[in-house]
């Protein structure tokens, strides 16, 4: 039987997600090991084989394709614990990686902190070396200045090494050679060179990312090497990929290369999750909302196509890889709640994580949680939690809010976590309007998706939030990265500086840049194991008007000569995408472009899903709403417009007996009006007051706001 996987390593649960040779969709759940994530990875693969029936290593032999999110580089750089780096540089510019853009992300703040450089001062040391604009070499590269820097990192304990020297991007020669005495001078360290990691025109941007590179390098290299070598010693004969934060996957030895690439690995991986949603259920406009344990994703889906950015930053530091759009906020079922010195309810960004987790875990936690306020209001089976595999301590969770929260405002424990599970969904409802509102986009015209273990519960809150009346929660909703790794093509991404204006632009040339990038990103496609077949190269340039500091990326034609008619349709493209983006173009004024960016693409094969599965045809046929249903239990919920005549509710609401009903059981077609909430072995959807719930042809829920 031939199987293919994908493992997303969360801050709270590792999420794992088995296709069977029938397009079976089985999905696994462990608490994640934050200090050897390794740990929680093969615990929750030895789950999937015992629930096939077989030893591990019979497992993992049977694997056609092993895909992993990883967020050991997103982590190490969250908590400063990346390598002792080191910078060597072109003499005279040791600080420009300090002085940044010199842009403030609030003009306003006078005393707006940035976080320190990832590499002190007394490490960022130049080299006598010029290479000019031209790409031409200047001055040689005084090899003993080398020599000398690598005497110093020894002495300070450097244990990577960033190299990024002035136009390298035209002329890599001296970085080159500067990577070669370093590996003679200190053969065990990491090296990333700026010539390879980013070779592109902007010094800072090149400069952090190298950097960024390598202060993450060391720690992801143990990590996967570690890790591949194990899965391989216990079975598996397969390549095994990471995925990457352009939403593609490469394979564990480029990952170490390109560290910087695999951060918001996991997210990455539920915004194509979303893309094949979007083209399976035939609604091109949506909103990924990922809540987890320790953080909300949320990523825009627009014609069915995402945002790439190479924007992006993390922490704080610039990493101008090519990165999917995802906004991140500290907001999860581990996020913590509270009060602040004005005595005002927070929750977050703070999380108690897997370890010690939220205090109703029993694992050591001591501080109020969003889960905790969940059990508390009766949203989550105290019974049925993880499927009954692992108990909660509900009377413990209810004494910590009353202790922490509760008495401090004067209200009772409900009241209370009420008010926690009210401030997160304002929370993720900001997060949300920052990839719509703040882009251009109205979020009452696209539908919800509601992803990740923790989310379901709030995703109609959040919509009301919105204005949204649509949420989807698909049928793999807990583990929806883990299944967008499974639709995730082998993906690699080439950029060369390349300056020229349109009209005007020197075709001969440009299309000679085109074809000697593109056989170079060819190469090292074909060198992942992608059979040449399955090989597609993308075209991208980075084009601005003349005289303007940003630029945007325009997609052009691929598999063909550029001509002029080309280049009219392309300066076309770029009016409209700038009109777009900031409501104005100005097609009289020349454009010029940047740099040329070439995807190279190596197709997978994809999880086919009917239309309708003989066995969702089977339950249609023969089951019932009440097959479905369990049992009552009593659930808190607010006194609103149009719920005030259900009993139980005093003058700000109160607990109501509300219908429990087994997801796996619910029939296609079927209608439910809220309140009510649906359990699943591994996620719990809560239809509030005012919303109705179906389930569609594909099992996925439908919530719709009546």
């Amino acid at each position: 039987m031939k199987l293919r996987i994908g493992v997303d390593t969360g801050g709270t649960f590792t999420d794992c997600v088995v296709i069977d040779e029938d397009g079976g969709i089985h999905s696994f759940k462990e608490l994640s090991t934050p200090k050897d994530p390794s740990v929680g990875l093969y615990n929750v693969i030895k789950k999937a084989a015992d629930f096939f029936g077989r030893s591990t290593r019979e497992f993992l032999g049977e694997l056609d394709f092993f895909a992993h999110g990883t967020t050991v580089a997103t982590n190490t750089l969250l908590t400063g614990t990346g390598a002792v780096t080191g910078l060597v540089l072109t003499k005279g510019f040791r600080d420009s990686i300090e002085m940044r853009r010199a842009h403030k992300n609030n003009i306003w703040d006078l005393y707006l902190p940035v976080p320190p450089p990832l590499v002190p001062r007394y490490l960022r040391l130049g080299v006598d070396e010029r290479v000019d604009c031209q790409g031409n070499i200047v001055k040689p590269l005084n090899e003993d200045d080398v020599r000398g820097a690598c005497r110093t990192f020894k002495k300070h304990g450097v244990t990577a090494v960033a190299v990024n020297l002035l136009f390298s991007f035209l002329n890599e020669v001296h970085e080159k050679r500067i990577r070669e005495i370093v590996r003679e001078e200190l053969p065990d360290v990491f090296i990333s060179i700026s010539s390879e990691v980013l070779p592109q025109i902007r010094e800072y941007e090149r400069s952090s990312t190298t950097a960024a590179n390598a202060y993450v390098g060391p720690k992801l290299t143990v990590y996967l090497e570690t890790l591949e070598q194990r899965l391989k010693d216990d079975g598996l004969g397969r390549a095994f990929y990471v995925t990457a934060s352009n939403g593609g996957v490469m394979t564990a030895d480029t990952a170490i290369r390109h560290a910087s690439a695999t951060l918001l690995s996991g997210p990455a991986a539920g915004a194509v999750g979303a893309m094949y949603f979007a083209e399976l259920l035939g609604s091109p406009n949506l909103i990924l909302m990922d809540m987890g344990g320790t953080s909300f994703d949320v990523t825009l889906i627009h014609d069915g196509g995402v945002t790439l950015s190479t924007e992006g930053e993390i922490a704080g530091y610039r990493v101008a890889k090519p990165m999917i759009d995802i906004h991140t906020i500290g907001a999860g079922g581990g996020s913590i709640a509270w009060m602040d010195s004005g005595g005002m309810l927070k929750v977050g960004p703070a999380s108690a994580g897997s370890d010690p987790g939220p205090v109703c875990y029993m694992l050591g936690g001591d501080a109020p949680t969003v889960t905790d306020a969940n059990l508390l209001l009766g949203y989550l089976n105290k019974d049925y939690f993880l499927g009954g595999e692992m108990q909660v301590d509900a009377v413990k969770a209810s004494e910590v809010v009353d202790e922490h929260i509760a008495k401090r405002l004067g209200m009772s424990v409900p009241e209370a976590a009420y008010g926690i599970f009210s401030i997160i969904n304002q929370n993720m409802a900001g997060a949300a309007k920052v990839v719509s509102v703040q882009k251009g986009h109205d979020p009452r015209e696209f539908a919800l998706v509601s992803a990740g273990g923790a989310c379901s519960i709030h995703a109609c809150k959040i919509a009301e939030e919105l204005g949204a009346t649509k949420v989807i929660v698909p049928k793999a909703a807990s583990v929806f990265c883990a299944l967008g790794m499974l639709e995730s093509d082998i993906k690699l991404d080439n950029v060369k500086t390349y300056n020229g204006v349109i009209p005007g632009i020197d075709l001969d040339d440009f299309n000679k840049v085109i074809t000697e990038v593109e056989e170079k990103a060819l190469s090292e496609l074909l060198q992942e194991g992608v059979e040449k077949e399955r090989a597609t190269l993308l075209r991208h340039l980075d084009m601005r008007y003349a005289g303007q500091h940003h630029e945007v990326t325009v997609d052009i034609p691929s598999g063909c000569v550029i001509d002029e008619k080309h280049i009219a349709e392309i300066a076309e493209a770029f009016h409209k995408v700038h009109e777009k983006l900031y409501t104005y173009s100005t097609p009289e004024n020349p454009v010029e472009v940047m740099s040329l960016r070439v995807t190279a693409v190596g197709s997978v094969d994809k999880v086919e899903t009917a239309k309708q599965s003989p066995m969702a045809q089977k339950k249609q046929e023969a089951g019932k709403i009440s097959d479905a249903f369990k049992n009552k239990r009593k659930a808190w919920f607010p006194k609103a417009d149009g719920f005030a005549d259900v009993g139980g509710l005093n003058e700000t609401g109160g607990f109501v007996e509300t219908s429990v009903y087994d997801r796996n059981k619910l029939v296609i077609g079927v209608e439910i009006s809220g309140p009510a909430i649906i359990e699943e072995r591994i996620t719990t959807v809560v239809v509030h007051p005012g919303w109705k719930l179906t389930v569609d042809s594909f099992e996925n829920i439908i919530m719709e706001a009546e």
